[in-house]
């Protein structure tokens, strides 16, 4: 898989696996791996101590980890550098002295035995009192993090900080009824909660918009489609989710469906479901409520993609349409067939956009342009 197609998929991940712990294995393998660590680490943590730190660690031993977060870690002189910089990309070495580093007893008796003396860090996402922090380590060896990996990540930690924003809005409101309903409306795409046989116990203001605009129905009370075939295959999907979330059932995978929409230029909804949990104790906005299916909006046109980018890097409409057109997978020779222009031509747009954008290699300029129209979450 090509480092765009990486950063993509990654990007998708933040979103999709940010509001559950349990996933988060997932998403560090992801972004650790995407800037070349061996150990990765997430954590979100009340600052004002109500709550016990939620944290998960990847490429190191969970109990061996979490004896070093409980035990060590307020003794880590990099602690004070990292608490400084709230909302940057850093290396945590920065901040230190290596050589009174590396004569320490924490760096003797924990960093050098887990392998783990180099760290690239950021410390983000307040919402409330809620803070979150990721932090990707490795050892002597793979030396320290360079430019290039603090680079790899931040492109990442925008989207991870809208995410855990989120993420811990959710997660304050589970006890209120009303503040629940009130963070789904924030949600952008569209929440359906449902029962087995999708009646719909709640829908937010997205998905209201989604039912005035006729794809989407409720039919004598139940989530229904333009489409009958998309009908039957998310209500059977539905089914199946829920039976496999009570372990009666298997399923090998859990991607996004397509459900078409009227008219030739509309492209499909994403729909993904979520089962709620079940415990009593849990919170819930509507007692029929079993399962949530988000339905996400189609990607944007060419030309509305081509409007923002133009906006954001102040650029001619023609290296606009260069710049679209390479941030959703076109080569530089597609782009000037397509447009009937000279391969020199699109070459010397190619150049005003690195240094429009501040960037020197394609691949880098691409990641820019789909960081900042978002389009691996539309």
């Amino acid at each position: 898989m090509g480092e765009l197609d990486h950063y993509s998929r990654l990007v998708g991940d933040v979103y999709e696996l940010s509001g559950d712990p349990r996933q988060w294995g997932i998403l560090l393998e992801g972004v650790t791996r995407f800037i070349d660590g061996r150990v990765g680490q997430l954590a979100v943590f009340s600052l004002k101590q109500q709550t016990k730190p939620t944290w998960r660690v990847w490429g190191h031993d969970h109990n061996d980890y979490k004896t070093f977060l409980y035990r060590h870690a307020t003794e880590d002189p990099r602690l004070s550098y990292i608490l400084s910089n709230p909302g940057r990309v850093i290396c945590g070495e920065d901040g230190v002295d290596p050589d009174q580093f590396r004569a320490s007893a924490l760096f003797r008796e924990v960093v050098e035995p887990m392998d783990i003396e180099h760290s690239l860090v950021s410390y983000f996402a307040q919402e409330a009192d809620v803070m979150a922090t990721i932090c990707a380590m490795r050892g002597r060896a793979q030396g320290p993090f360079g430019q290039a990996e603090r680079q790899k990540l931040g492109l990442v930690v925008p989207h991870l900080r809208r995410a855990f924003e989120l993420y811990a809005l959710l997660d304050e409101a589970k006890a209120k009824v009303g503040d629940i309903a009130a963070a789904l409306d924030i949600v952008d795409a569209g929440i359906f909660l449902v029962d087995a046989e999708m009646h719909v116990a709640h829908v937010n203001r997205a998905g209201e918009s989604m039912v005035k605009s006729g794809d989407i129905t409720v039919r004598q009370g139940k989530l229904a489609f333009r489409d009958d075939r998309a009908s039957r295959q998310v209500a059977s999907a539905v089914a199946l989710a829920l039976a496999a979330a009570r372990g009666e059932a298997n399923i090998t995978h859990a991607e996004h469906m397509e459900v078409p929409r009227a008219g030739e230029d509309a492209g499909p909804y994403r729909v993904s479901l979520h089962p709620l949990p079940a415990g009593e104790g849990s919170p819930r906005l509507a007692t029929r409520s079993q399962i949530a299916v988000v339905v996400r909006q189609p990607g944007r046109g060419g030309a509305d993609v081509a409007r923002r980018i133009q906006t954001t890097f102040k650029l001619t409409p023609s290296e606009a349409a260069l710049a679209a057109a390479l941030a959703v997978g076109a080569s530089l020779a597609d782009f000037a067939q397509q447009r009937n222009v000279a391969l020199s031509t699109a070459r010397s747009q190619l150049k005003a956009l690195y240094e429009k954008t501040g960037t020197n290699r394609q691949g880098e300029l691409v990641a820019r342009l789909r960081e900042s129209v978002d389009l691996s979450l539309v």
